[in-house]
């Protein structure tokens, strides 16, 4: 059973969809959509990642800025087997690209990743 949607396509019998119009995707929705992917791929909480997007017809750019969670510096096992931050951070970029250009459904063309400062994991109380 298909069930259409006002204003959703529908494929048409023998090929592709055909509903004539246009859908404009506010920026605050990529926004929102962006801040909630790279809160997810860099692993800090959603709070603490900043997104600003711009978007053109034809594609989409994505500036985030986020702190970068480190092992707790005095935990040297957990330090040395760390991904160098750099190279943790390209892994995030390309993941967000990945990830950004099939939620949003077209190109992204630019993931722009700043650091800006460090999370730790807290320390839980043993009672």
């Amino acid at each position: 059973m298909t069930t259409a949607l006002p204003g959703v396509a529908v494929a048409a019998p023998g090929g592709g969809a055909h509903t004539a119009g246009r859908v404009d995707v506010a920026e605050r929705v990529y926004r929102k959509a962006a801040e909630q992917a790279a809160a997810e791929a860099i692993g800090v909480e959603r709070a603490a990642v900043s997104v600003d997007v711009a978007a053109s017809r034809d594609t989409v750019v994505v500036r985030v800025r986020s702190p970068f969670p480190v092992p707790r510096l005095d935990d040297t096992d957990a330090v040395r087997a760390a991904t160098p931050v750099l190279e943790a951070a390209r892994g995030i970029q390309r993941d967000l690209h990945d990830r950004l250009t099939r939620l949003f459904g077209r190109d992204v063309s630019r993931v722009d990743l700043t650091i800006a400062g460090a999370t730790t994991p807290k320390r839980r109380r043993v009672r």
